[in-house]
């Protein structure tokens, strides 16, 4: 019997997501989901797919270097940050032992950096926008020694220039099957997530109110749309998915998650969606589905504030009944005509406060964000900002209402703001992936915060962390005290001479404590933990 020639081997790379060299790793409930996405279709056609992530291989080197021995290709992907500076150090690597090894970068910083990779000679291509159908026809293309130019959605370098290949449409969930995901070893990622070691974890959400205390946490993540239909100024994807927003419907997504449930058994489930909750119709359904089987974990998600604002109250109930834990929502300014300015278009005065209200009464978490020192924004603009994110954390006491610092993302409309601004522009990826963090130095990202407002800044975020009872010394009365007072500078806005914040400070010094969570401005994005439960 003869039997079938072996599929070659695809060589997928992850790179750390945060800068282990300074004690800092994500969350481990961040999955490879970006890899396992484009394996779907090689992996279903029988090709041999190699997925190593940087987050739980501690000898990545050492196994990329084994498995790129004679495979097809090596691809990988990257979002802004330090996972730009690590990927490229890995890629060089790779490429100076194995010279002749077609190498291809996707994502959304790739996207819109394209001929930096070209130009590093790190790629032989860039995907630009969804990757599932390109990856595929790039593996095509390489195993059969035809043009890489006659793929769709491609950045390429001949003769010293860079050209782009016909656009890639994008298309719905029905193209590709589910992602592969008997090539991810689930619990080692658990192991993470419940013991982190001695690194500062970052990016981890809170835990569900409701979830028993002594359960053990298996957080799973996953896409189930793409896109966004959003204008927003701050944010690359208007350019790369040109508006368009493509989602599982909800009794498929339900289906696939119900099925990996029983797989996995994980018991929290992080959407990794820029924005999840578009359409009112799939989110009831998705819910709906949820509850007939019982509501098995807890989920959470991204919505828009003006999308909850307009959800009816039927719907919202569902959201609870189906185990939504925390619903994350991007406010981003505090005044009208920063919203405007933005194309944000939100109602600060009514919808901020109603679609807090409307998932914070139903039990469930909301984790806001807010921005300041966008391009142009002036000192009044930014104190309005901090102002209505002070409101919302007084009136939604346990729900984070978290404030960074502008941070200008390539190909968007607010990149070419703050370029014009005067804001130095990498040169190398080495040099992108070292900026552009959230960073309490927040002057380099070329910000026009003025001193006061970083000051008052500051003051809100340690007023927050009394607030909902991030601090553990001291005896309850000094606690309560010290949550009290800081209940009143939430309410008034007034962040001015915080003198107990000093006088407390002292009294940890004095009494031999210290802080297990300093109080401090973070370098990352994502909603705070908070341990207060709504009452």
């Amino acid at each position: 019997m003869i039997q079938a020639a072996q599929k070659p081997r695809l060589v997928l790379f992850l790179p750390h997501r945060a800068n282990p060299e300074e004690g800092v790793r994500v969350y481990a409930d961040l999955l490879p989901l970006e890899l396992l996405q484009i394996a779907a279709i090689p992996a279903a056609e029988g090709y041999e797919v190699v997925i190593i992530d940087a987050m739980i291989e501690e000898d990545y080197m050492d196994q990329l270097m084994e498995v790129c021995d004679g495979a097809l290709l090596f691809a990988s992907s990257c979002i802004l940050g330090s996972q730009v500076g690590h990927g490229a150090k890995v890629a060089r690597a790779v490429r100076a032992r194995f010279p002749d090894l077609p190498m291809f970068w996707g994502g959304w910083f790739p996207s819109v950096a394209y001929e930096q990779y070209l130009r590093e000679g790190i790629a032989d291509a860039v995907a630009i926008g969804q990757g599932e159908l390109t990856f595929w026809e790039i593996v095509q293309a390489v195993e059969n020694g035809t043009s890489l130019e006659e793929v769709n959605g491609l950045a390429l370098l001949r003769d010293d220039e860079v050209i782009l290949t016909d656009i890639r449409q994008i298309v719905g969930w029905d193209a590709f099957p589910d992602a592969p995901w008997h090539l991810l070893d689930f619990e080692r990622y658990v192991e993470l997530q419940n013991n982190p070691g001695n690194a500062k974890v970052r990016h981890k959400l809170p835990r569900p109110w409701g979830m028993p205390a002594n359960e053990q946490v298996r957080g799973f993540s996953y896409y189930s749309s793409y896109g966004c239909p959003e204008p927003c100024t701050f944010c690359c994807s208007p350019f790369i998915t040109n508006k368009r927003w493509k989602a599982m419907p909800g009794d498929m997504l339900a289906e696939r998650l119900l099925g990996l449930q029983d797989r996995f058994n994980f018991n929290i489930v992080r959407f990794q969606d820029a924005n999840f909750g578009v359409n009112e119709k799939r989110s009831n359904l998705w819910c709906e589905k949820l509850v007939e089987a019982g509501s098995p974990f807890w989920w959470n998600a991204t919505y828009e504030v003006e999308t909850i604002a307009r959800y009816k109250e039927a719907s919202m109930d569902l959201l609870r009944d189906a185990h939504c834990h925390l619903v994350i929502l991007g406010a981003e300014a505090g005044s009208e005509e920063q919203q405007n300015r933005i194309k944000k278009f939100i109602d600060v005065d009514t919808n901020i406060a109603k679609a807090l209200g409307k998932v914070y009464d139903r039990g469930i978490q909301t984790g806001t964000t807010w921005i300041i020192g966008y391009p142009g924004e002036d000192r009044t603009s930014m104190m309005a900002t901090i102002k209505k994110a002070a409101e919302m954390k007084y009136k939604f006491p346990g729900s984070a209402s978290d404030i960074f610092p502008f941070r200008p993302i390539p190909g968007s409309a607010d990149w070419d703001e703050t370029v014009k601004l005067g804001m130095p522009t990498p040169k190398t990826l080495d040099d992108w992936g070292g900026c552009l963090e959230y960073k309490v130095d927040v002057q380099e990202l070329g910000n026009s915060i003025p001193d006061d407002v970083l000051d008052v800044w500051r003051r809100y975020t340690a007023t927050s962390s009394f607030y909902d009872g991030h601090v553990h010394e001291g005896s309850g009365a000094v606690r309560a005290a010290m949550r009290k007072i800081s209940g009143w500078r939430l309410k008034n806005c007034n962040f001015n001479f915080t003198l107990e914040q000093k006088a407390f400070d002292w009294f940890v010094k004095l009494s031999g404590q210290s802080q297990q969570e300093a109080i401090q401005i973070d370098r990352t994005s994502g909603v705070t933990p908070n341990p207060v439960q709504a009452s």
